[in-house]
This record gives structure tokens, sequence and C-alpha cells, in this order.
């Protein structure tokens, strides 16, 4: 069983703890503030799983890459895609794996989908109360363009429209083209992760927990793996050679929220 530190222990650092506690041997489990030198200077730490403020990132991740260990940054990696690059290259160049947690690709019903074909039109509704202070692109709308990308849709011809409820930004439109479209709203009292996806002659709905093929009036339930996006995307980051939310797929994400910001 690998050895792994996690640095950041706060609401989604818990998350994490939970899942590797289970799938590696955590060794450490503290804050930025600790000395982190002893986790740098440990040989039999492979990898660190870092879930601090994004602002943190690129000095602690640097560090981490330099002592030659395997980074798990959290969403969305860096404050910019330059940032994000510089960690890219560094991580390459050293020949270890730099991943950042985009669970949802990782989704049993996002993988199903991605089996079943390239969607030819994809909606994306996300509901919630809440997160006024992060910014509605890079911590909410990220999660659609991962999606989007790992299922092979195009984004180009950006569209974006935004509501202001208690930021300037809370109810977000944003179109992709002709193929996708995304729609979030963080000012709803109900939470709720919807999709409808169309592949050929079929369509299909996500209702965040489920997949459902539509045949006439009828939603018929699609059988899918009993696990959660988090433990997939840790599994995937400790046994694969090259995750799927690896460096350059976070950096092609990235490049894309930053275009909808412009």
């Amino acid at each position: 069983m690998q050895k792994v530190a996690l640095i950041g222990i706060g609401r989604w650092g818990k998350v994490l703890q939970g899942e590797l506690s289970k799938l590696a041997e955590l060794k450490y489990a503290c804050d930025s503030k600790a000395d982190l030198n002893q986790v740098w200077d440990d040989p039999e730490v492979e990898s660190v799983f870092i879930a601090i403020p994004t602002a943190t990132h690129f000095e602690i991740a640097e560090k981490a890459l330099e002592s030659g260990k395997h980074v798990f940054l959290e969403k969305p990696g860096t404050t910019s895609s330059a940032d994000l690059e510089k960690l890219v290259n560094l991580a390459e160049a050293k020949k270890l794996k730099l991943a950042v947690g985009y669970e949802f690709p990782h989704h049993p019903a996002v993988q199903k989908i991605k089996k079943l074909g390239t969607p030819d039109f994809i909606r994306l509704e996300y509901q919630k109360w809440g997160t006024f202070k992060d910014s509605i692109i890079t911590n909410l709308l990220c999660h659609d363009i991962s999606i989007l990308k790992y299922l092979g849709i195009p984004m180009e011809a950006l569209s974006v429209n935004s509501v202001s409820v208690v930021t300037e930004a809370d109810i977000l439109a944003t179109r992709f083209g002709t193929r996708a479209m995304s729609i979030i709203n963080r000012a709803s009292p109900v939470k709720s992760r919807t999709a409808l996806v169309k592949i050929g002659s079929k369509n299909y709905v996500w209702n965040g927990v489920e997949l459902f093929e539509i045949v006439g009036e009828e939603m018929q339930k699609i059988d899918l793996p009993d696990t959660t996006p988090v433990a997939e995307e840790i599994k995937d980051f400790l046994n694969s050679p090259n995750p799927l939310s690896n460096g350059r797929f976070a950096l092609e994400v990235y490049k894309v929220i930053e275009s909808v910001q412009a």
C-alpha cells in the first residue's frame, strides 16, 4: 500500500482523508502551517495530496515535485493557466504524476455515457446554495468543462450570460457552440445535478446518481457501479501511470475557464 501525505484538512481535505484511509497509508495529514520539510525529506512518501486554498497551491506543489513526489492538486490547480503549465512541465521533466481533482469525469454515469458514444448534444444543469465567496467559473463551471472535455465535446464559440443575485454572477448560462450548454444556479434552495444527453437517435437523463435511457415516455434505469467519483479519481491517481485528470487535461480545462472569464 502506497504511503502518501495530505496537506489540507479542512472541509474537502476531510473528504479526501476519508477515501485515502481506505486506499493508501496516510503517513501525514496536516495543514500548510506544519513543518513540511519532514514530508519532502521522507523517502517513503510517494504522493502528496494538496487541498489547501488555491492561492497557496503553486509554491507547495512545486516543492513537492522538486522533492520527487507525485502531486494531486484540488481544482482548478493554481490561480492561472501559466502557473499550472509550469507545474505540468516540471512534473514531466521529473517523470512524476501531476493530476487535478476534477472528479466528475470519474463519475460512473459519465463513464457510462463515454462508452455509449460522443454526445451530439448535452445540456448540463447544477443547482445549489452558496459558495458565494468563490468564483462561479473556477469553482463550479470548471466541473462542467471537465465533463465536456472528457466526453469529447468541442468547446468553441462560447456564449456566456450571467445573473446577479448575491454577487455579480450567481446564475450562469454558458453555450459551447451548438452541441453543449451549461446552466449553474448557486442561488437555489434545492441542490441537484442533472443532464440531458443525445447520442444519435437515443436520449439519456442523468440525475446526479442515476442514469436513464428515455424510451418513448418512459425512463429506463441503466445499472451503474456502486462507487463514488472521488474514490475513483483517487484510485486512478494512485494506480495509473497517466491519470485521467492529469496535468495536461487540467491545463486544457483551465484555458477554457480563462476564455469564459474573458
